[in-house]
């Protein structure tokens, strides 16, 4: 079906198997000095197995002194280091599979705490966080180049097929193409020619280190979508760089966009970014230069990809996270099993977890993050002992497709008519968050695979669950939600989230909320786009609003709402209904406020049902509760997990 995706293609000399490239995302999985892990390895291994054409790898830094981006960043100018990465080239070569590593400088996007206090650019500009870096000297230049040459050296010597060289997304090679930070009156500042002038000699300096036959690509951002800064990269700019990167004697374009001034996520791309909207910028680059061309454009699908190779944007289509997602992307794609395909759904928890525990982990796929302790295959040791699973959302869905393919007889029961449970109500926010119903369909194929036995529209209780005397009971049923006993709290007018997102109840006029989770803001930005309130006020008793949901996830919802009706306050806590609406705590002030309001929306999220819970396990010996019981119950990411690894895990003997 995806003939184009599977064409063979050539950058320079190198031929890959299909024209899928994975590109380059930092893990956080290599070791603090910058060797691959066995995790990395396994990480990339999964990939290659899976039929990816080129793997780029996450980011080579190539400056010890001030261009570390992140503690755990690949190294290869470090002579001890050539070894494992030749291991792990070779381990992704056993497939067919090529690799390119990417070489990089942060410059004014690194941390000072890391680089010792010192950031360096190529001029005194400002960067996101308001430091001033130090302008690079000419000298400093001369080292960086020789760092840059030095580490494609390296990774060739160490079997690698190819390097792309960094310049996009406002780090420190972005930096010198854009006037905006580029402020240089030497041979690296000023006109076209001289803001490429340090790329286009990298390139050089590989070549005549490397040899012409080793693939040099060179990503950068053909237009930054930066409107706090006039003189930023445009798209006019982009081509003209494209061209002499060419010239300088560049194997391949990779186009990106953005950097880290994009007031709405453009670098990460969240749940309303739909696929394909970088193609016009990647077709402008491809019309102008002869060598091929990688287009990434928050590709999820394989139909996406095809379309944009068929129309000629691109001659490579970049799938990055989606591989994060599923590391089979490119094998079920060429089964023609999109419905198998794990789908990246644009929730941005990849980065989130980044950043908060310092490794890269997904909501779609449990095992991103443990590659290397989940890498052998689980007991298939099932026999056909008959289990029950109770509740078909995500978490029971899992359970019962990974203990179905383990060999267990497996009967699962859903009270509604249909299968997903909060995901449905996730889906129906909003028409972009459509993305999210795919790991429905998804799970339900994996548990007809399986073969799972599915009874919807049946209310498990511990009385029917008995008639089929099964050897263990999951119990994924979902928590309770929070209904705070207050005065007021049974009017009529008080509703709750899941009921409005369902379309179960109708609300009009002024709307309260209460709540600023996720949940509360798509609620209300649902009531916007349908046009079912006149005004709402989002109230939380935190001290910010959102404040645990991801910046770009939070700034992709109140997007969505901006110029409309919304009052978001924080630190308010909820005292009593009335009337007239609802009267607060003012925290920070100590006094109570009243918010009018003609509906109240409870969004306070939910509890452990633990009546539920204590009647299964009264009637049962063995009860594995899902979902509910860790302290994020209701998403995703770790419902998934929880169900995977308990359902991997299980053993009917003990």
């Amino acid at each position: 079906m995806y003939k184009k995706l599977f064409e063979k293609g050539h950058i320079g000399s190198l031929t890959l198997k299909n024209r899928v490239v994975m590109t380059a995302m930092t893990t956080g999985y290599a070791g603090l000095d910058g060797a691959p892990t066995e995790q990395l390895c396994q990480y990339y291994e999964d990939r290659a197995k899976g039929g990816v054409g080129l793997i780029v790898t996450e980011i080579f830094r190539v400056n010890q002194e001030h261009g570390v981006a992140f503690p755990r960043q690949m190294y290869a100018l470090n002579p001890m280091n050539v070894q494992p990465l030749a291991q792990m080239a070779e381990r992704v070569h056993q497939y067919g599979t090529k690799i390119f590593a990417q070489i990089h400088h942060g410059g004014s996007t690194n941390s000072p705490e890391m680089n010792g206090g010192n950031l360096v650019a190529p001029s005194a500009v400002p960067n996101v966080s308001g430091i001033m870096p130090t302008p690079l000297t000419i000298e400093q230049i001369e080292e960086l180049k020789a760092q840059f040459i030095g580490t494609a050296a390296a990774v060739k010597a160490a079997g690698f097929d190819g390097v792309e060289i960094h310049g996009a997304h406002g780090y420190l090679l972005c930096e010198f193409l854009s006037a905006a930070f580029n402020k240089r009156t030497d041979q690296y500042g000023g006109s076209i020619e001289n803001r490429c002038r340090l790329i286009t000699e990298i390139i050089q300096g590989i070549k005549a280190v490397c040899g012409r036959d080793f693939p040099v690509a060179v990503r950068f951002s053909c237009d930054e979508h930066d409107p706090f800064h006039p003189d930023s990269i445009t798209l006019a700019e982009g081509v003209e760089f494209a061209k002499l990167f060419e010239a300088a004697g560049a194997d391949m374009i990779d186009v990106s966009n953005g950097n880290y001034f994009c007031p709405y996520g453009e670098n990460e791309e969240p749940y309303s970014y739909a696929e394909g909207w970088r193609a016009p910028e990647t077709r402008a680059i491809k019309e102008a230069v002869s060598i091929p061309v990688a287009g990434v454009s928050n590709i999820k699908t394989p139909a996406v990809a095809e379309r944009l190779l068929a129309e000629g944007v691109c001659d490579f289509v970049g799938v990055g996270r989606a591989h994060i997602a599923d590391p089979e992307w490119c094998r079920k794609a060429a089964m023609d099993r999109n419905d198998k395909i794990h789908h990246c759904i644009g929730c941005l928890y990849c980065f989130e977890s980044l950043m908060s525990v310092g490794y890269v982990r997904c909501s779609v796929n449990p095992k991103a993050g443990r590659e290397a302790a989940l890498h052998a295959e689980p007991a298939r040791d099932g026999m056909g002992r008959k289990i029950a699973v109770v509740g078909g959302g995500v978490a029971g869905m899992q359970a019962a497709a990974e203990l179905g393919r383990r060999g267990f007889d497996v009967t699962l029961y859903e009270k509604a008519k249909t299968l997903g449970g909060e995901l449905n109500l996730a889906a129906a926010t909003a028409p972009y968050k459509e993305k999210v119903g795919w790991l429905t369909t998804t799970l339900q194929a994996e548990m007809e695979e399986a073969g799972v036995c599915v009874k919807t529209g049946t209310a498990a209780t511990p009385e029917l669950i008995a008639e089929l005397a099964p050897e263990a009971v999951f119990l994924a049923s979902g928590g309770k939600p929070i209904i705070p006993p207050l005065p007021g709290i049974d009017r009529e007018n008080v509703v709750l989230a899941a009921d409005v997102i369902a379309d179960r109840k109708s609300v009009s006029g002024n709307v309260l909320i209460v709540g600023a989770g996720l949940t509360g803001l798509e609620t209300a930005e649902k009531l916007f786009r349908t046009g079912s309130a006149d005004r709402v006020t989002v109230i939380d008793m935190l001290p910010k609003i959102g404040a645990n949901m991801y910046p770009s996830i939070f700034i992709d919802v109140t997007h969505q709402m901006e110029g409309k009706p919304l009052t978001l306050l924080a630190g308010r806590q909820l005292k009593e209904i009335t009337g007239a609406g609802a009267t607060v705590l003012n925290i920070e002030e100590q006094k109570e406020e009243t918010l009018a309001a003609d509906y109240i929306i409870l969004a306070m999220g939910t509890k452990a049902d633990t009546e539920t819970i204590s009647a299964y396990e009264k009637a049962f010996g063995r009860v594995i509760t899902l979902g509910q019981t860790h302290k994020n119950p209701g998403r995703i990411a770790t419902s998934l997990a929880e169900a995977y690894i308990a359902a991997r895990g299980f053993d009917p003997l003990v």
